[in-house]
């Protein structure tokens, strides 16, 4: 379970992968493990038997399990490098994704979020990497939230032209009374 003091998410910053043991020892075979790193640290893996506070701390990444539990390979929950290098217009070359790959980096949130000691094993341009990162990720959240705005901005105007045209009809229904004139 993450520590209740933890207010940096200290957990957001790991690569957490959740798959099922194959060939690797009978009494294991088929059991569900994890699998926890830190992007950048090569040295650091974790490996053991899913647990009950697995689930907990790491719920994105186990429903993630869930839904792809017949595929290999799935990729972690985020904008994925590929997607970076495409959309990200020379920020970053194929040689740096293929190097932050080797790191075990697999989004750009990652890449975000990541620390000090973890850019220094990125080398030179770890830190201007993450700065980078950052920005794609805010240009890309900018941009979302503009084509949404812009959706709200045209569906507003359709409303507006039904309420007009409905206030412009005749009220329907039956017509007034017209006073009784006594005689």
């Amino acid at each position: 379970m993450p520590l209740d003091s933890d207010i940096y998410n200290a957990d957001e910053q790991l690569q957490v992968e959740f798959y099922i043991a194959k060939d690797v020892d009978p009494k294991w075979d088929g059991k569900p493990f994890v699998r926890i790193n830190i992007p950048g640290d090569k040295t650091t893996i974790i490996e053991q038997p899913m647990t009950e506070d697995h689930k907990k701390r790491f719920p994105r990444q186990y429903l993630y399990f869930q839904m792809k539990q017949n595929e290999q390979d799935a990729p972690a929950v985020g904008t994925s490098l590929d997607i970076w290098f495409a959309e990200g217009n020379g920020d970053i070359t194929r040689g740096h994704i293929e190097e932050l790959r080797i790191l075990k980096f697999q989004t750009v949130e990652q890449i975000a979020a990541a620390s000090d000691a973890q850019l220094q094993r990125i080398g030179m341009g770890g830190p201007g990497l993450r700065e980078k990162a950052k920005a794609f990720l805010n240009r890309r959240n900018r941009s979302e939230t503009e084509n949404q705005l812009d959706e709200t901005k045209k569906q507003l105007a359709e409303l507006q032209a039904q309420m007009a045209s409905l206030l412009a009809r005749k009220p329907a229904g039956r017509p007034k009374k017209e006073a009784i004139v006594e005689s």
